[in-house]
């Protein structure tokens, strides 16, 4: 079974993690949806956030746009990131549960990645290229 954590905003993955407050937790086993709750966060620093997460178990967090701080101090507790995933949430989670958060349709604008595999989203000149993130392949 596999625990993934969505950041949500007004049925929508929020464009930013470090500052939402609502989240979908989804679990999953074989591509099916076998669960799901809400839950809110109370905090706003990295740790917290991440400590969060952790003690709910997920694994996968799926996500917008991720400061490097947050994005790490989930790393370190073992939960993968996948950022800068735009969208309504329900097309988001069925993207998830077959696979596809790499499709297009599902990248926040101005997100790209190159053909030798580094990710970068550009926001007036500034890259996260070489950022721990993990972000959806074309």
């Amino acid at each position: 079974m596999t625990r993934a954590a969505f950041s949500l905003w007004n049925d929508r993955i929020a464009p930013v993690f470090d500052v939402a407050r609502n989240l979908l937790i989804v679990d999953a086993a074989t591509g099916a949806e076998t669960g799901r709750i809400e839950r809110r966060f109370s905090g706003d620093s990295p740790q917290e956030r991440a400590m969060r997460l952790a003690s709910l178990q997920v694994e996968q967090l799926v996500c917008g746009a991720i400061t490097r701080d947050t994005a790490d101090a989930l790393q370190d507790r073992g939960i993968q990131v996948v950022s800068f995933v735009s969208g309504e949430l329900e097309q988001v989670v069925q993207a998830w549960l077959q696979g596809h958060l790499h499709e297009r349709s599902l990248h926040m604008p101005g997100c790209t990645r190159k053909p030798h595999g580094g990710n970068r989203c550009n926001r007036h000149g500034r890259s996260t290229e070489g950022s721990t993130s993990q972000q959806r392949e074309d």
